[in-house]
């Protein structure tokens, strides 16, 4: 059986604040799961991280993110910045607990959550590019993603509740699951169609159920049909070939299937990702960037800019400027601004800073610039169906890696390219960057990140032009994703966003870290 399909929008996506699509987007729902799971807001949390996260916690707002969600706060919410604050305000306790040495998954984000008389234990894994999966409640296995709508029911053991439960589902078809417990039994409710209003309190007053839960969608496209159009790169290119389309054209027809959505509902979402991607731009060049951890004075676009403007660069118009672009979504994101993931956070700048400027250049229209998007983002999407998108379980090709390879054939679709030059660049970029290391200093996404999104420009450029020029990879495009999933398993721990390693072992490094965790200390969470 294939993965199921992921969504152009996994991918392109989410819009978001900084500075971690992984653990900042990811952690915020997490959180508002645990709300919807709870029944309310929480007068109490205790948070647990592990692994790399135990570190890089503080550096990606991973705590402030899921006490956002947990207050209800969605991932571009505005005064998610200012969480831990607000939940002093409301007198909600907040504790943490780190192990570092743990054979858990290192985006795990465990919750203990209590509102009244009533407590929840729960546990959400951030997968990358802001996508989650909750795997546990208390003693209960489960899988929820948040793709689907889903009714939760804590029931006495051994309660007999499927007829109640498609009575009260008004003859709407719904799967239950049920997960026994030592104490409850928890029924999973998968409705097919929305059930009526008042189906939550009338599950909740049936005999033998303790409470009901409804957990909508976290996301504002569904999943219509989880078997994909077309899951490899040569399969797309079969489908392109056999069907006398663009990859474009291809992708809308992919995102019909996968989402239900037409080509102009996909299109003015697309709209919308590029208005929030130029004025991320906009921002990080002309306003104020105050980055989280400060390791930086977050100007550095503005000062490769005033260089191109006076004449003082090297490379010729294009890629300083896609350059000074990218770092300038980058600053906005590592001063938890609002971005878009493309794939991850820590990834942000480098598909809009080469589509940006080629899209000026050429003279482009808004519609073949969404082209470029739904190419850019078809093939992050085929990647990640292999090869996770996340830095703490695959190294900076995982992010910047998969940005570049994205944008190479984003930027190969607005020279004029053919499917099969897309495909090239693509392979050619992701293959130039096999093996980076994600070692972040002292945890913040700041240093090397934001610089390193420059590597993905001139990358993505190289990989581009080459193939327009009829240069191909002798490696096969599959092949090259299949490379990156194994260089991602070979690539030891210290490398993956643990700060153990690379850039993150360095004497300045421990200097800067030192900096930083003295800053975290006085920074206590607030407590009642």
């Amino acid at each position: 059986m294939s993965a199921p399909a992921l969504s152009i929008f996994d991918i392109l996506g989410p819009v978001m604040i900084g500075p971690s699509s992984s653990h900042t987007a990811g952690a915020a729902r997490i959180g508002l799961m645990g709300r919807r799971i709870l029944g309310g807001e929480p007068e109490a949390i205790e948070l647990g991280f592990y692994g790399s996260l135990a570190k890089t916690y503080k550096g990606h707002m991973t705590d402030t993110a899921v006490v956002a969600g947990l207050l209800g706060m969605d991932v571009d919410d505005a005064d998610l910045p200012h969480a831990l604050e607000t939940a002093g305000a409301r007198r909600v306790s907040v504790d943490i607990r780190t192990q570092i040495s743990s054979d858990k998954n290192p985006n795990t984000v465990e919750m203990r959550v209590r509102s009244g008389r009533e407590s929840r234990q729960i546990v959400g894994i951030s997968v990358g590019g802001g996508e989650i999966v909750m795997t546990a409640i208390d003693d209960h296995a489960v899988h929820l993603d948040g793709k689907r709508e889903a009714l939760l029911l804590f029931a006495d053991r051994d309660s007999n509740l499927q007829g109640e439960i498609v009575r009260v589902a008004g003859g709407a078809r719904v799967s239950c699951d049920l997960v026994a417990g030592a104490v409850e039994d928890l029924v999973i409710i998968g409705p097919e169609a929305p059930l009526p209003d008042d189906a939550v309190a009338r599950l909740e007053a049936l005999p033998g159920v303790r409470a009901a839960r409804r957990l909508p969608r976290l996301y504002a496209y569904a999943t219509r049909d989880p078997d994909p159009l077309f899951g490899s790169v040569s399969e797309m290119l079969a489908y392109c070939r056999a069907n006398q389309t663009s990859v474009p054209g291809a992708v809308m027809a992919y995102e019909a299937k996968r989402s239900g959505l037409d080509g102009p509902a996909t299109r003015r979402m697309l709209e919308r990702i590029w208005r929030v991607m130029e004025d991320a731009i906009r921002r990080g060049l002309h306003g104020e960037n105050r980055l989280v951890a400060g390791l930086m004075d977050g100007k550095d676009a503005s000062r490769l800019l005033a260089a191109i403007q006076a004449g003082r660069v090297l490379s010729g118009p294009v890629l300083p400027l896609a350059v000074a672009r990218a770092l300038a979504s980058m600053e906005v994101n590592a001063a938890m601004g609002c971005v878009v993931a493309a794939p991850t956070a820590g990834s942000c700048g480098v598909l809009p800073g080469v589509v940006s400027v080629l899209a000026e250049q050429r003279r482009s229209s808004l519609s073949e610039v969404t082209d470029a998007l739904l190419v850019g983002a078809i093939y992050g999407v085929l990647i990640a169906r292999v090869a996770p998108v996340s830095g703490a379980l695959g190294g900076c090709q995982s992010e910047i890696g998969v940005a570049s390879a994205m944008a190479a054939a984003a930027c190969a679709q607005l020279g004029g390219g053919t499917p099969e030059h897309t495909a090239q660049a693509m392979a050619l970029a992701l293959k130039s960057v096999l093996g980076m290391a994600c070692d972040p200093v002292a945890g913040p996404v700041e240093v090397p990140c934001i610089k390193r999104n420059a590597i993905g420009v001139a990358n993505a450029l190289a990989a581009a032009d080459m193939a327009l020029a009829g240069i191909q990879s002798v490696v096969p495009p599959d092949e090259v994703i299949l490379a990156l999933r194994n260089v991602q398993t070979l690539l030891p721990v210290e490398l993956r966003d643990t700060t153990l390693g690379g850039l993150g072992s360095t004497p300045t490094a421990q200097q800067l870290t030192e900096r930083w965790m003295a800053r975290c200390r006085a920074a206590v969470p607030p407590r009642v």
